[in-house]
This record gives C-alpha cells, sequence and structure tokens, in this order.
C-alpha cells in the first residue's frame, strides 16, 4: 500500500524508513533532495512536517554522506 494512504503514526514511520532507504543508496545530497523525491515521486504533500525534526535531518544528512563515501570507495 502507498504511504499516502496509510493513518498518521503509520505513515510516519513508513515514510522515515522510506527516507532512510533513499539516504542509504547515496543517490542523493542531503534531506532536502529527498523531502523532494518523497514530495513529488511518492505524493507526499506534507513530507516536511512529517520529517519536520533536526535529529532527522542530521540523521538523513549523514546517511547520505557516508553513502556517497561507500559509492566513491568503491569507484575508485
Amino acid at each position: 500500500m502507498a504511504i499516502r494512504y496509510l493513518m498518521n503514526g503509520e505513515r510516519q514511520q513508513a515514510a522515515f524508513a522510506e527516507a532512510r532507504k533513499l539516504a542509504d543508496s547515496g543517490a542523493y545530497h542531503d534531506y532536502t533532495d529527498i523531502e523532494y523525491v518523497l514530495r513529488f515521486d511518492y505524493g507526499l504533500s506534507d513530507i516536511s512536517t512529517l520529517l519536520d525534526s533536526q535529529l532527522m535531518h542530521r540523521d538523513l544528512n549523514r546517511r547520505c554522506a557516508d553513502a556517497r563515501e561507500k559509492l566513491d570507495m568503491l569507484s575508485a
């Protein structure tokens, strides 16, 4: 089932999980890129509210940086 159709608590947990998955892919620079994808590709118009936490932003940014670093090491 699509995230946008879940109830509030489930919706937030699913959005967190998907955001972490996207960050761990290494395809995104930071949390703003992930919010964009979740808003426009997943239809989550309220994603900024769902991920509105400095802790979440730091976690996603760290995950993005770590994943990009791993990809760079593999391609070297």
